[in-house]
């Protein structure tokens, strides 16, 4: 399956090779954060000294050197790229666009360019685990790309699922059957999981009553629920999102397989991955990076940043949900210096209003605005977020692209209704629902 990305992924060996500097610019997200420590790991045990910048897109502005490495973005600036007077290798899971044109040495590893999808299929952590092992022997690497492929909700299949196995056959990762939930009390995982997103975080009286009924310990830890007993709590939370206007697949992404990471500084696969995205989130993303590297130093406030953030992300989630407007084909919802665009998009577009596309915009104090727009894998069948993301935001002047199921944008303040009407437009378009 990843014959045509190891061509790639050895052109890019072949360039490293001239280099003992490495210039690393990556996405500030769980998958962008455990690309960047893949890489970087990588080349820490070939020697190489690198330096690690962490960006919400390209558009941000990079500084030029002799060998870059973009991780987890650049296919989607062929400007960028084929501006740059340097040797340059993108390892990336967004669709091409356009055409790159390099000045010098280059290498592109992107799995849509060897016939994987890398909206569902492939997350950049997991290309760059492809990388990684032309690189040397970095089998453990496999468990730092699953960090990155929860954190970017795409599946375990295909070239994900080849990962994954690598891991489990190699000794880093144990697979289990279960549910995947943060670590933590019983009563504080239901209270702050964001996926599945479960709405008892102010609703006290509801968590307690649903534990009565499922007969289970709100201080047992989950990790130690025996298989009965998760069975018991999977049953009740299917119940649950059934009676929300979840989209219905949603209980499959947390239900039937739960991971460990057998040799990383948090065990539970999906616990480390909330706070690496946590820490991404704040703006604080070297804490996850150390994590990543297994730096125990940086633990506690990792996990102190991931509580700090989950818990707004949930007041926000409570004070936002009755200012979702509607338009033909989409809800949207526009937020001033908000707390984090992408995890309510995700919520809301899961969980709370699953029958259309949901878009999210975070005007900021300074005029620029991020915008985060989500579906699901049924909708996106129909809906390319990241085409219509693209083509809105360089209609209003500003920077869109992404997946089909969750893309985002760059604009500024004064553009936000002309966006959002060019946003439904499109939408409808697509789906042919006006």
């Amino acid at each position: 399956m990843f014959e045509l990305l190891k061509v790639e992924a050895r052109k890019a060996l072949n360039i490293l090779e001239k280099h003992e500097f490495v210039r690393i610019y990556t996405h500030y997200d769980a998958d962008g954060i455990a690309s960047g420590a893949i890489i970087a790991t990588s080349l820490l045990r070939m020697g190489k000294s690198f330096q690690v910048s962490f960006l919400s897109g390209l558009n941000e502005g990079v500084e030029e050197d002799e060998l870059i490495v973009f991780a987890d973005m650049g296919s989607g600036y062929p400007d960028v790229i084929s501006s740059l007077e340097s040797d340059v290798i993108v390892v990336d899971h967004h669709f091409p666009v356009g055409r790159i044109e390099p000045k010098k040495n280059f290498a592109h590893i992107n799995p849509h360019l060897s016939g994987i999808d890398g909206s569902f299929e492939l997350s950049a952590s997991a290309t760059a685990y492809v990388l990684a092992q032309e690189l040397g022997d970095n089998r453990d690497l496999s468990a730092i790309a699953l960090v990155g492929i929860i954190g970017d909700k795409q599946r375990i299949t295909g070239g994900n699922l080849q990962v994954v196995r690598n891991g489990i056959e190699n000794g880093f990762i144990e697979e289990k059957d279960g549910l995947r939930l943060i670590s933590g009390k019983v009563r504080d995982v239901l209270k702050l999981s964001l996926e599945p997103f479960l709405d008892f975080y102010s609703k006290e009286d509801e968590l307690e009553e649903f534990l009565e009924k499922t007969g289970i310990d709100g201080e047992m830890n989950v990790d130690d629920l025996t298989a009965e007993e998760e069975r018991k709590v999977a049953n009740a939370i299917a119940l649950r999102i059934m009676k929300m206007n979840s989209y219905p697949g949603v209980f499959e992404d947390v239900a039937g397989k739960k991971f460990y990471l057998k040799k990383e500084i948090i065990a539970n696969a999906v616990m480390m991955s909330e706070v690496i995205n946590a820490t991404g989130r704040k703006a604080n993303q070297s804490v996850g990076f150390g994590i990543c590297m297994r730096d125990e130093s940086f633990l506690t406030k990792g996990y102190k940043m991931w509580k700090k953030f989950t818990e707004e992300i949930h007041q926000e989630i409570d004070r936002m949900r009755y200012e979702v407007k509607e338009g033909r084909c989409i809800r949207y919802l526009v937020m001033e210096n908000g707390t984090s665009t992408g995890p309510i998009a995700s919520v809301f577009s899961r969980y709370l209003f699953s029958d259309r596309p949901f878009i999210a915009l975070n005007i900021k104090k300074d005029g620029r605005v991020k915008v985060s727009a989500r579906s699901n894998r049924k909708m996106a069948e129909i809906i390319d977020l990241a085409e219509v993301m693209r083509n809105a935001a360089e209609k209003t002047g500003g920077r869109g692209g992404g997946h089909a199921v969750a893309a985002g944008a760059n604009i500024t303040a004064d553009v936000v209704d002309d966006f959002i009407r060019e946003v439904d437009r499109l939408c409808c378009i697509q789906s042919g629902w006006n």
